[in-house]
């Protein structure tokens, strides 16, 4: 009969457990491994689910922001239109100097159909014409309308003239009208200015404006 040294089954059992730890620790990172590439799966679902939410609400909110980026345009426009009106008639008069306000396109020249800028100066030439050499500049507004038009109507002149005087654009009543889109037609206006020098803003829907 042959007997085992205990020394050597100690080692054996020593062996054997050393295997079946090394076996568990390599399953338990396997599992986890697969777990992990599940999540990442799910993960990623889950990512291209909300990015076709995120796309489908953006499609229908679309219409309503750009319809409050015009409505906040129309607003903007009209506030510069009538600060820099009523501040040539109060410059005007302080000044005692006659004061031109006229709608200029990229080359600064006065157009009645011109909708970058809104100018405000003195036209010491007394041409009718902004000129950057001789004239002096007393405002200039960035309109640059992305969802309509501006044009002023006061007779054929492409200006309208503050008298140092008086404060008053006599002979030069009319107004500048806003016209939006067909789209964005609600907000239609135009901001007139009589012989008086008040200026007054007019919606379409109680003072046509004629606009296409």
């Amino acid at each position: 009969m042959i007997k085992i040294c205990p020394t050597v089954l100690n080692v054996h059992k020593v062996f054997n457990s050393t295997l079946s730890y090394s076996g568990l620790i390599k399953r338990l990172k396997n599992e986890d491994s697969l777990k992990f590439y599940k999540q990442r799966g799910y993960n990623l679902v889950e990512l291209m689910v909300t990015v076709t939410i995120l796309a489908i609400i953006a499609t229908i909110a679309a219409p309503a922001i750009v319809d409050q980026l015009a409505s906040m345009e129309a607003t903007r426009i009209k506030n510069q239109l009538e600060s820099t009106l009523k501040i040539s008639k109060a410059e005007s008069l302080i000044r005692r100097q006659n004061l031109l306000v006229c709608l200029s396109g990229a080359g600064g020249r006065c157009n009645k159909n011109s909708d970058k800028n809104l100018l405000l100066f003195v036209d010491k030439n007394n041409n009718k014409v902004f000129d950057t050499s001789t004239d002096y500049l007393l405002s200039k507004q960035s309109l640059n309308p992305k969802y309509g038009t501006l044009h002023l109507r006061a007779g054929k002149r492409h200006y309208v003239k503050f008298y140092g005087d008086t404060g008053k654009p006599r002979g030069h009543f009319g107004h500048i009208k806003y016209c939006p889109s067909p789209t964005y037609n609600q907000a239609m206006y135009q901001i007139s200015f009589n012989q008086n020098g008040n200026i007054k803003y007019k919606p379409n829907n109680t003072h046509p404006t004629g606009c296409p």
